[in-house]
């Protein structure tokens, strides 16, 4: 199997280690569509929702937009932490949320290799979410 390797534009096999990652980086856009088929599952699990789109599935698309934009990833690895900021404004099902992510910086301390990712999320040009993700990587 070909992996594509987030923000290099090039087939890469390469695990992403620790190494490799530098702070501002850039992985790209990844867009999650908010269709029917994922309200039915939100509401069939939450209860009705109505039009507006719960703050939990923009948590959700975050963490689909993180997983996507770095392949392959070690086994392994521990998420630590998140700070979200949401913005005022309604997203409604069937908005399309893309999402940013990006290195926002990495350290290692104990013997743990951390890494910060930083996250901005936007539906029709206008910034809903932004964040950090903070993951013990496990290479």
């Amino acid at each position: 199997m070909t992996y594509q390797a987030a923000g290099t534009g090039t087939a890469d096999r390469d695990v992403w280690t620790f190494a490799r990652f530098e702070a501002g980086q850039d992985f790209g856009t990844v867009e999650v569509e908010m269709d029917a088929e994922r309200h039915a599952s939100w509401e069939r699990i939450f209860g009705p929702t109505g039009d507006r789109l719960p703050r939990g599935m923009l948590v959700t698309a975050m963490m689909e937009a993180y997983i996507r934009a770095i392949q392959p990833r070690p086994d392994g690895n521990i998420h630590a932490s998140q700070e979200l900021d949401f913005r005022e404004g309604a997203v409604v099902w069937g908005d399309t949320v893309a999402i940013e992510v990006n290195c926002a910086g990495k350290e290692e301390r104990n013997g743990r290799f951390w890494v910060r990712f930083g996250i901005v999320a936007r539906t029709a040009g206008r910034v809903i979410m932004t964040g950090t993700i903070r993951s013990i990587w496990a290479a």
